[in-house]
């Protein structure tokens, strides 16, 4: 058995420790650079776009709105638009009470409707 020793370490004593080499550094491939400009202008466009949109919204609620002249029975006749949610920030840091008011609003267009003749809800609403 000491001679399988002796054989094992005079075979491990011919392997001599080197340096490893260094690792070959990836070379970014024209494709891949094109596809990255790629990505960045359709996140720029995006951005922008959404900006652009925002900044619109916000130049028409600047602009005099001509439902203040209506008078509240055509206002309840009609629909009215739904907020984004830009706009009720907007509302929520400028004035809450109109925000409360613009909420209430929007839960009495989005709600079905059940006290009408032709509502579907208006046979649970006899019982």
């Amino acid at each position: 058995m000491e001679n399988l020793d002796e054989h094992f370490e005079k075979y491990l004593s011919e392997f001599q420790p080197r340096r490893p080499r260094a690792l070959p550094e990836p070379a970014i491939d024209r494709q891949i650079r094109l596809r990255r400009l790629a990505a960045a202008a359709a996140i720029a466009a995006a951005l922008g776009a959404s900006v652009w949109s925002g900044w619109k919204e916000q130049a028409s609620q600047k602009a005099p709105d001509a439902a203040n002249n209506r008078s509240a029975a055509s206002r309840e006749q009609t629909p009215r638009r739904t907020l984004s949610i830009m706009e009720l920030t907007r509302l929520a840091v400028e004035n809450p009470t109109d925000l409360d008011a613009a909420l209430e609003a929007a839960q009495e267009n989005r709600l079905p409707r059940f006290d009408r003749r032709d509502s579907a809800l208006h046979v649970l609403a006899m019982e």
